[in-house]
């Protein structure tokens, strides 16, 4: 059996967008939140850049391994389903654009010299996601063809992503990669002032503090108040990008809170806010993640993909293909001028508004919570994660 690695790359936000899209995606997001977010560390992770990734894989699925790939991503496949991906995605940069920000993204498909794929796959990748085929030699120099794919990454992320695939993930029986990748920075729409960052203490979940930077300031903010969590929205200028904090209301509270992560609660939450002017305490913070997903997305209802019973006839009839291994990375990074991100999805496939002025709202982050990246228009959430330490880089 032949394999190929399908990398992904998202951060940023969506333009207005098929209605099926978006409430998918977010019912996928808080799915593989809850598979992936074990343990106790910091986490990052973009289920919107994963159900992109698994989305061009379900363009070439058949039978029963693309019923259980639907299911997972909460769609239903049809031939209008990859146009209206790939209108979505070609219009980030549109969007992203604006007021300083920067967004860019790209896609890109090698294959294997000789190797046969349906020409419907190969149209649909290079029509509806802009991935034209590229030719390379897997076969005799894996290497070059790894450092080709790795270097093309780094580039397109600004070296956020660095080394996706890692020595000896591209061998010989190497025959197709496919790759995605997004590149997003965002100014906030009220910036904070360097000179109020001040140390303060980080209250862990084990009870104990570090010291850490705070962000501190005063201004207009969309905000709600729940019965277990502060809810703040910080725009990105010029976008409609939002960042938004979920800080439960104790310091050991994070686990109930992300027990209550659905996708109607997140359209709860954010559909309270309402203007406020907030004092507002943030800390600095930068966190990378790196998972496996083959037994979480078995898990949540696609083992066949990952098994000899795949049915991937729809990429290539001429070899049986099954996903072999898939990772994910994400980044993002929290300063005083805006948010920084990236994230990144492989898969390798064998051959087997304020009414009247209020005393400012007190938010103070200073113990863990959640956060999303998401687009307001359309209320896709592209990032999720939680900051339990803000010392700690992963």
């Amino acid at each position: 059996m032949r394999r190929f690695f399908l990398p992904i790359l998202f951060a940023a936000a969506l333009p207005a967008a098929d209605s099926r899209i978006v409430p998918a995606m977010n019912a996928f997001t808080t799915d593989s939140y809850k598979q992936l977010a074990r343990g106790d560390g910091n986490l990052i992770l973009s289920p919107f850049n994963i159900g992109t990734a698994l989305s061009l894989v379900l363009a070439g699925a058949r039978g029963n391994t693309a019923t259980e790939i639907e299911s997972v991503l909460h769609v239903h496949y049809d031939p209008t389903y990859d146009a209206a991906l790939g209108e979505l995605l070609a219009g980030l940069t549109k969007s992203g654009n604006a007021d300083g920000n920067e967004l860019h993204t790209a896609n890109g498909l090698w294959v294997q010299q000789g190797f046969p794929i349906e020409p419907a796959f190969e149209s649909t990748l290079a029509n509806r996601y802009q991935a034209p085929l590229n030719p390379l030699d897997f076969l005799r120099n894996p290497e070059a063809a790894r450092s080709q794919i790795n270097h093309w990454t780094e580039e397109q992320t600004k070296e956020k992503i660095k080394n996706l695939f890692p020595a000896g993930s591209i061998d010989s029986s190497t025959r197709m990669v496919l790759a995605s990748a997004i590149y997003f920075y965002g100014k906030w729409q009220a910036p904070f002032q360097s000179t109020q960052t001040q140390p303060a203490p980080f209250t862990l979940a084990t009870g104990g503090t570090v010291q850490t930077d705070f962000m501190n300031q005063t201004a207009s903010f969309r905000y709600a108040e729940e019965p277990t969590a502060q809810v703040l929205e910080m725009r990105y200028a010029g976008t409609g990008i939002a960042f938004d904090v979920l800080l439960p209301k104790t310091s050991n509270g994070l686990p109930g809170l992300e027990k209550l992560l659905t996708p109607e609660n997140l359209k709860g939450w954010f559909g309270n806010l309402s203007g406020r002017s907030v004092q507002v305490s943030l800390p600095k913070f930068r966190v990378e993640s790196q998972f496996s997903l083959a037994k979480a997305l078995s898990a949540m209802g696609m083992p066949d993909a990952f098994t000899s019973r795949a049915d991937f006839s729809g990429i290539s009839g001429k070899e049986k293909l099954f996903i072999s291994e898939a990772v994910h990375k994400a980044f993002v990074d929290v300063s005083e001028r805006g948010t920084e991100a990236a994230a990144a999805t492989g898969l390798a496939l064998r051959v087997a508004a304020v009414r009247r002025p209020e005393p400012p709202v007190v938010f103070r982050a200073d113990h863990p919570f959640l956060f999303v990246i998401r687009d307001t228009n359309t209320e896709a959430v592209l990032f999720i994660g939680r900051l339990m330490n803000p010392k700690s880089g992963g």
